[in-house]
């Protein structure tokens, strides 16, 4: 028999033999418990030569770690298994997993074999990526290169399955609704460090990809789970700037390599401007390599326009640097002069950017206004996009417009010029962020990035609107642990604002005393 479905029921009302009534994506049982709702169970059993073969019942992730493979060499063509991650097929050599083949020994035909570490993390990661789709849960808003990842898990590369498991188990108990303190696993997240640290070591340039990779997962593990080990204290964006420069601007970019180094740019170009000084992807041959690589890709539109939209702004640690070196010196008109031509020319290109592929993406239905059932009082209408990829070229766009729109009145002030329209400007993109919440709110805890853009925006607000943004704030960070700020108020949110556009120095201290004093900002 090839497959006879299971009950639909969620996981929660199967253990406790009640009927489901199947509204997802949350239950009424689940909604009175206060439980997160597993969803419908897209699982089958099946029987093959007298004997069934089936997920646990307790499996979240819907993939067995132990005991009988999930198919077995012996069980001939015929077996094929769907699961919540894809479709599992055999054969009697062996075992395909979403297009991933795993081969057995014919001495083994006749035993089931059991799955190596590597084919067990790939098999959770497919199963994982798919298991919450279109919720704040979803893995696929970690980044694009996620799905690529089991090709490159099949190599062995042991820094990389590391920072696989570690993810998967953070994910995992997230979403289980667990203590946020309990998330990250100790024991997983030291071992992941040692195989990087192994990995940093290794002096094989085909391995940078995995090694960067690597990097990448536990930078966003420990911003998204822990932050008491994060950017700031285990600090990885300088490993992945070392990463990157070793395989230099000549060395091919293949399409998980892109991925990776645009979802970590952010993070990067924030350590650039903690250092004070230049990116070192604002270099014309970094610049070239980067637009190269992003136009012989195969990967969608809309993130093609999102990457080049970061390739522009790695002007952004530049001209910070520069506010800094006016802030010191304010008499400098040279200096304003420079800093004024840089960003009016990035400021000419992110509205061009604004009224071609941001227009376009609005008139085909990407981005949308519909009504705000939130906060009509503050923002009749607030947006609706198609995807997490549009939503974030969207926010990122709105960050830098507003971000530029400051460094243009740091060089006017110097310069005795005073252009109202600048701050209009600021005012309008700012409004666009807020607008936005609404939606990005639904994909949190996994969409913490977006916090940079309400913070930038806070600065161009009313009294009101400035509530909102505090308010907005503690929600998207309510489930990290710790809140990376502490509290979100007034001065902890100008200084970040003013630190990250060069107003501000860094001060490395964690007393919030100094942010509190208008002095500075932790780091």
């Amino acid at each position: 028999m090839v497959g006879v479905p299971k009950s639909k029921r969620c996981t929660f009302c199967k253990t406790r033999k009640t009927k489901c009534d199947e509204k997802w994506p949350t239950c009424g049982t689940c909604a009175r418990a206060g439980k997160v709702c597993s969803g419908a169970r897209n699982t089958f059993k099946f029987v093959v030569n007298g004997s069934h073969n089936e997920l646990p019942d307790g499996s979240e992730d819907g993939v067995r770690t132990s005991g009988l493979p999930l198919a077995s060499p012996y069980v001939g063509n015929a077996g094929r298994r769907r699961h919540d991650g894809g479709t599992v097929v055999s054969d009697p050599m062996h075992i395909f997993i979403e297009g991933h083949s795993f081969e057995y020994s014919s001495t083994n035909l006749l035993h089931p074999t059991p799955w190596s570490p590597p084919d067990q993390t790939i098999a959770r990661l497919i199963a994982c990526l798919g298991a919450a789709p279109g919720t704040g849960h979803d893995l696929r808003i970690v980044g694009a290169f996620l799905p690529l990842i089991p090709q490159r898990l099949v190599s062995g590369n042991m820094a990389l399955c590391h920072a696989v498991e570690l993810l998967l188990g953070a994910w995992t108990n997230s979403r289980r609704g667990l203590p946020s303190h309990t998330w990250l696993d100790l024991r997983t997240y030291n071992r992941a460090l040692r195989s990087l640290k192994t990995a940093l070591n290794d002096a094989n340039v085909d391995q940078l990809t995995n090694t960067l990779t690597a990097l990448c997962i536990l930078q966003k593990i420990e911003v998204l789970y822990d932050f008491a080990r994060g950017s700031n204290q285990e600090n990885h964006a300088a490993g992945l700037i070392a990463v990157i420069n070793k395989g230099g601007p000549a060395q091919p970019m293949v399409e998980i390599a892109l991925h990776v180094t645009f979802e970590s740019l952010f993070h990067m170009l924030q350590e650039d401007i903690r250092q004070g000084r230049e990116s070192d992807f604002h270099a014309s041959e970094w610049r070239r390599a980067l637009e190269g690589a992003i136009d012989a890709s195969d990967i969608r539109p809309v993130l093609k326009h999102l990457y080049h939209l970061w390739v522009e702004v790695t002007a952004w640690p530049g001209l910070a640097r520069l506010v800094r070196i006016l802030r010191q010196n304010p008499s400098d008109t040279m200096t304003a002069a420079e800093l004024r031509l840089r960003a009016t020319s990035l400021a000419q290109l992110l509205r061009h950017q604004d009224e071609s592929i941001l227009a376009s993406l609005a008139e085909s239905g990407a981005i949308t206004k519909v009504e705000n059932t939130a906060r009509p009082d503050l923002f009749p209408k607030c947006y609706r996009f198609a995807d997490f990829q549009t939503a974030k070229l969207f926010c990122s766009h709105a960050l830098f417009s507003v971000i530029t729109c400051r460094f243009l009145q740091e060089a006017d002030s110097v310069l005795a010029r005073r252009d109202p329209c600048v701050e209009k400007q600021a005012i309008r993109y700012s409004k666009r962020i807020w607008m936005a919440y609404p939606w990005m709110r639904n994909q949190t805890p996994l969409a913490v990035d977006f916090t940079a853009a309400l913070v930038f925006s806070y600065e161009s607000g009313n009294e009101e609107e400035r509530e909102f943004c505090i308010a907005s704030l503690r929600d998207m960070d309510s489930s990290r642990h710790p809140p990376p700020i502490g509290e979100w108020v007034e001065e902890t949110i100008m200084a970040n604002a003013k630190a990250y556009s060069g107003r501000l120095p860094f001060i490395r201290t964690q007393d919030p005393k100094v942010e509190y004093d208008g002095v500075g900002c932790r780091s």
